[in-house]
């Protein structure tokens, strides 16, 4: 059985063009792959727990939390005081707040912001509201709300996590 053979494909530049041209598919094709994070049913699950709790900083210091300084809490809307410091040698900033009410209402978003995991608003953006970004690191990838505490680790929240477990025991 005879198949014809298609007179470009034996020319050595179009050999070579239809090399590049499957290069290029390729690499598109293995970029441009679907947002894994909208995928990910464990994205927007943040850790909300003691909905009765009132602490204070002092309060994460007596498990183990290192306070290093105080921030203003004035780009922060319902924030009461803001402190950052350390715990088994990872960033955390404790933000506080009246309520775990007023920790969801008024500081999730920007929590979310601040971790990265929603884009900034235009509010935001054109300087009608700062976020905690400009006094502190911006390299926050999770949080856990403990009662009126938003508490921002450095990196994954199991960092953190024997000290959520410690407030409030």
């Amino acid at each position: 059985m005879y198949l014809p053979i298609n007179p470009l494909l034996v020319r050595p530049r179009a050999q070579i063009f239809v090399f590049i041209v499957l290069i290029i598919a390729l690499i598109g094709i293995s970029c441009g792959g679907s947002d894994e994070s909208a995928d990910d049913p464990d994205l927007d699950a943040v850790q909300i727990t003691l909905p009765d709790g009132v602490f204070t900083a002092d309060d994460v210091a007596a498990v183990g939390w290192k306070k290093s300084k105080e921030l203003s809490p004035e780009t922060l809307p319902g924030a009461t005081s803001v402190w950052y410091g350390f715990y088994q040698q990872r960033d955390v900033e404790v933000r506080v707040y009246e309520s775990q009410e007023k920790a969801i209402s008024m500081g999730q978003d920007l929590a979310d912001t601040a971790t990265g995991r929603r884009k900034p608003s235009s509010m935001i953006d054109s300087g009608a509201i700062t976020n905690a970004q400009t006094n502190t690191r911006t390299s926050y990838l999770s949080y856990a709300i403990v009662g009126n505490l938003i508490l921002l680790c450095e990196i994954k929240i199991e960092d953190c996590q024997p000290l959520l477990d410690g407030i409030g025991q």
